[in-house]
């Protein structure tokens, strides 16, 4: 078995809110004790609605944001008690594609300039001549020939697809073990999004790449764990309510909300899509993170809660090969 090379434990993240007319500061805890493991060479899916603090732990692991509490270690060693080489080393080894290709370069810089900057500060290139054939190898990875083509061109000259493309490229030129990408496909055309799926797992088997592949898409999300493998973890309002093997947590999902989301997610046979039994929400909206439900997070929402989920917090525990925040778990299993 790979060796375990990210690994959060009781991860917590707290923001202060200010508030305009007295009463004192606020906090929101956008990520509530989260603790998940990846392996090297391995894929974890994180999945959750808009708010769900999908992005902040994505942060966390990466070292952008430090935690209020609990750890984040990479290779067993903890982030935030590394040396400044330690962790200059772990920043190189841990990179991000962003959601939005657009904004995550610079506008009035070529895309040379872009790439080459990361292998020269890094040292990886030796001079701008040898970041030249560099960034050439680079663009041809990612599919985009001839090279020559695109080495000059600012940001607003490519398009959304060739952007993203160039952002994979950046987060593979400094050889990373570990890749966080966040919403990597949402503002692609539909057309384009497996094209970059199957991208990044091709670049994984050639590189040995580790992914937390962050997104609200269930069906994005099937595709991506049906061709790279790896685990599915569900978050809804800063907590993990469901995680294990990703194949069954969609095909089986223990968890209420897990089961929604699933239901919900659009299939191409309008008869299935007709005769799923989608559970009815008992409400659609999604409660404040300043003004969470007691009990279970879910309840005032889970067409299945009752007076234990509305005052006691679940414990999240083991239910066969996985791990779920659920009162009934057991009861939600198909079948049962």
């Amino acid at each position: 078995m790979s060796e375990v090379l990210v690994e959060t434990k009781n991860l917590v993240k707290e923001f202060k809110i200010r508030r305009r007319f007295g009463g004192g500061d606020r906090f929101i805890r956008a990520v509530d004790n989260v603790s998940i493991t990846l392996r090297e060479g391995e894929n974890l899916a994180l999945v959750g609605e808009s708010g769900s603090g999908k992005s902040t732990l994505g942060r966390l692991t990466l070292g952008l944001l430090r935690p209020t509490s609990g750890n984040v270690f990479y290779m067993g060693k903890d982030i935030w008690k590394m040396t400044k080489e330690e962790f200059r080393e772990f920043r190189r080894n841990a990179q991000i594609i962003h959601q939005d290709p657009y904004s995550s370069f610079n506008p009035v810089k070529t895309i040379f300039y872009s790439l080459s900057t990361p292998l020269l500060h890094h040292k990886i290139a030796r001079n701008k001549r040898e970041a030249y054939h560099m960034v050439a190898d680079l663009l041809r990875r990612v599919g985009l020939e001839p090279p020559s083509d695109f080495m000059n061109r600012y940001p607003s000259r490519m398009s959304g697809g060739q952007l993203q493309r160039i952002a994979i490229a950046r987060a593979i030129s400094l050889r990373p073990k570990y890749i966080v990408a966040d919403e990597a496909v949402s503002m692609l055309d539909a057309s384009l999004r497996l094209g970059i799926i199957d991208l990044l797992l091709d670049l994984q088997k050639e590189y040995g790449l580790s992914y937390l592949f962050i997104t609200h898409d269930l069906g994005i999300t099937r595709y991506f764990i049906h061709k790279g493998g790896g685990k599915v973890a569900v978050m809804y309002l800063g907590s993990l309510v469901e995680l294990g093997k990703g194949e069954e947590v969609i095909r089986n999902p223990y968890h209420p909300y897990t089961r929604i989301l699933v239901e919900a997610s659009p299939i191409p046979d309008p008869k299935m899509a007709k005769s799923r039994g989608i559970p009815k929400l008992r409400s659609l909206d999604i409660p404040s993170l300043t003004n969470i439900p007691p009990g279970c997070k879910f309840s005032s929402r889970c067409p299945y809660a009752d007076t234990i989920c509305e005052k006691k917090v679940p414990e999240y525990r083991k239910v066969d090969d996985r791990l779920v925040a659920c009162h009934y778990a057991e009861q939600f299993k198909t079948g049962e």
